[in-house]
């Protein structure tokens, strides 16, 4: 059954029945109330983090909600979905938010069969404004028809004062992830274990569910700070003087912002805003999806040799400046 026609068949009718009952609720007058939306489960992972920030920090009278089936949200004038995939839920749920102003942030494509390309699109072309984290994403959302006029490319903020900066000089390096295919575990494994006098910090969570994970604890020189609360975070990023960041395909990632804010030098992989934020040679350096452990453990010794004052290159992204700028969508 071709993806369409499933869209049509299995979801699409679930979304005209919730189009039909909005009808009956009135359109706000104002922008007096803004729910940021999250799941439960994110309260205690970077989602969650980032909903309680941006909305902390927000000028309207803004709140978080936080729910498992994502059901039953507060009335308010607007809502912001820190994931594409919450604003699809939330229609069925709560048809009513179709009446207020919904700002919705992609964060990567993540097609499934539950939320194809086809479902997520026809969704997003009823919201009010689609953050992009990059350019690359907004050029791509285009290529697969969602409406260039709800796109807005906003490179998303961390804090300056939760993430403070350090003199680098331990010789230590780290990685920031949830375990997934797409965070490139092989080339990880890889560099690692090729970088034998080096100690390597994980931060992150689920990678027991990799197919080497017992290969990889077994490692001298790695050490898992597994399912750590954010609020540890700062500490950690300030054990190392070198941050990497392989993934194969990102909207952020956000913690190259944090390991930037915390003074460590990037080595990243050309995928999400990486290519915005780092200037190859000067803060950091920057490798081709397709590269091997010999390509990169060489970028990450000569990381040691900068001197640059990394953090300087991203002061502007805080989650003040950001939440001022999502503001501004909610007031249009």
């Amino acid at each position: 059954m071709g993806e369409q026609l499933y869209f049509a068949i299995v979801h699409k009718w679930k979304y005209l029945i919730a189009m039909f009952k909005s009808k009956f609720h009135s359109t706000s007058d104002g922008m007096d109330k803004v729910v940021y939306v999250a799941r439960e489960k994110d309260k205690d992972w970077i989602f969650g983090a980032k909903v309680r920030r941006l909305s902390r920090y927000s000028s309207l009278n803004a709140v978080t909600h936080y729910h498992n089936k994502l059901r039953d949200l507060p009335n308010a004038d607007g809502y912001f979905y820190i994931y594409q995939n919450y604003f699809c839920r939330c229609i069925r749920s709560t048809p009513s938010i179709l009446k207020k102003r919904n700002v919705v942030m992609f964060t990567h494509p993540n097609w499934s069969k539950k939320y194809s390309k086809t479902h997520v699109v026809w969704c997003l072309n009823k919201a009010d404004i689609i953050i992009c984290l990059n350019s690359d994403v907004k050029a791509y959302l285009i290529t697969c028809g969602v409406k260039a006029e709800l796109l807005e490319v906003l490179h998303i903020g961390t804090s300056s004062k939760l993430f403070y900066s350090h003199e680098r000089g331990n010789g230590d390096i780290g990685f920031c992830s949830n375990f997934g295919e797409r965070k490139n575990p092989d080339l990880i494994f890889d560099i690692i274990k090729n970088m034998p006098k080096r100690t390597f910090h994980m931060i992150g969570r689920n990678w027991e569910d990799y197919n080497r994970y017992d290969e990889l604890k077994d490692l001298p020189n790695f050490v898992y700070h597994n399912n750590v609360a954010y609020e540890s975070y700062p500490d950690l990023y300030n054990k190392l003087d070198v941050f990497v960041s392989p993934s194969l395909l990102e909207g952020g990632p956000v913690p190259i912002l944090e390991a930037m804010m915390s003074n460590c030098v990037p080595v990243a992989s050309k995928t999400g805003f990486a290519p915005d934020l780092i200037k190859h040679g000067k803060n950091g350096y920057l490798f081709d999806l397709d590269a091997t452990y010999e390509d990169v453990v060489p970028l990450i010794e000569k990381a040691f040799n900068i001197t640059e004052d990394i953090r300087q290159y991203v002061i502007p992204y805080t989650w003040e400046n950001c939440s001022k700028t999502i503001d501004g969508y909610f007031l249009r």
